[in-house]
C-alpha cells in the first residue's frame, strides 16, 4: 500500500472553520476520488494551527489517478475557493510500510 500523508498549516484561529467546511462539503467529494482515508488529524499540542490527512492506495498509478480524478472535479475547485485561502502551506509525504509494519 501506497500511503499519502498530507499536512496543511493554517492561518491561526482558522482550524475549527476549516474543519466545518471540509465536513460539510470536502470530505465527501475527497472520499469519493481518493477513497481509502485512513485518518483526519488536528495535532493537541504544538502547532495547533495544521491538520493533517492520510489517504491508502494500491500503487503510485492509482494515486495519480485518483488525484486526477479530484483535480478535474468541479464541485472540489468549489470547496478550494471556500477553504484553500485558510491554507499558507502544505506538505506532502508519500511512504511505504517497512517490512514488519502493520500497514503494508
Amino acid at each position: 500500500m501506497l500511503i499519502e500523508q498530507r499536512t496543511y498549516q493554517l492561518k491561526p484561529g482558522t482550524l475549527n472553520e476549516f474543519l466545518r467546511v471540509y465536513q460539510a462539503e470536502g470530505l465527501k467529494i475527497q472520499s469519493e476520488a481518493l477513497g481509502n482515508l485512513i485518518a483526519y488529524l488536528k495535532p493537541e499540542t504544538g502547532d495547533v494551527n495544521r491538520v493533517i490527512h492520510i489517504w491508502g492506495f494500491s500503487s503510485y498509478e492509482d494515486r495519480a489517478q485518483r488525484r486526477a480524478a479530484l483535480s478535474g472535479n468541479p464541485k472540489w475547485h468549489e470547496f478550494l475557493g471556500k477553504a484553500g485561502h485558510m491554507v499558507t502551506a502544505q506538505q506532502v509525504e508519500l511512504l511505504t510500510g517497512a517490512p514488519f509494519s502493520p500497514i503494508q
